[in-house]
């Protein structure tokens, strides 16, 4: 079990220092780490991810090597450790997602921007749109259509034209006249 503690531990800290610098890695069309690598899942953070992977070898690498503690306790503390771990790294990455595009100001610099759908927006409801900030930084933030009734695919090029909330106001580009 100590092999699998390392192995945990090394390929988890390799992957998180990898999606950490590297930023995003774009494989086959899969975005891996980047903005927008969540497919609409939130909770699902390639870096969480790997941060929990790695804590949970860490951590039970040495218990299980150093140790007299029985296996089944190593593993349950070093899998707590783990959840802990990935919960922290998601509450640190959302509120850093918050700060980059989630202030009214920040996403009033996005108006006429052109973006595209990373997420569908259904008819009266809202999806995703990801675009360029000011600086010149990729961002994902929820928006909605200027005719609530129409819909939008993921893919489709959209203007950004005004800001609602915390939600921007998107244009399809193909129906602009």
């Amino acid at each position: 079990m100590v092999t699998v503690f390392a192995v945990c531990a090394v390929v988890g800290v390799l992957v998180l220092v990898a999606s950490i610098v590297l930023g995003h890695i774009d494989i086959g069309g899969a975005d891996i780490g980047g903005p927008h690598a969540d497919a609409g899942l939130p909770w699902l953070s390639a870096p969480a991810l790997a941060a929990a992977v790695g804590v949970f070898g860490v951590v039970g690498w040495p218990l299980s090597a150093g140790t007299s503690v029985p296996l089944a306790a190593v593993v349950i503390v070093a899998a707590a450790s783990g959840i802990v771990a990935y919960g922290v790294l998601m509450l640190v990455l959302r509120a850093m997602r918050r700060s980059q595009t989630g202030t009214v100001a920040g996403l009033r610099a996005a108006i006429g921007t052109i973006g595209e759908l990373s997420m569908e927006i259904p008819a009266g409801g809202w999806g995703q749109v990801r675009y360029l900030d000011s600086e010149s930084v990729r961002a994902v933030t929820n928006a909605v259509l200027v005719d609530p009734g129409a819909s939008a695919r993921p893919g489709e090029s959209v203007l950004i034209v005004d800001v609602d909330g915390d939600r921007l106001v998107v244009q399809p580009l193909n129906t602009q006249d």
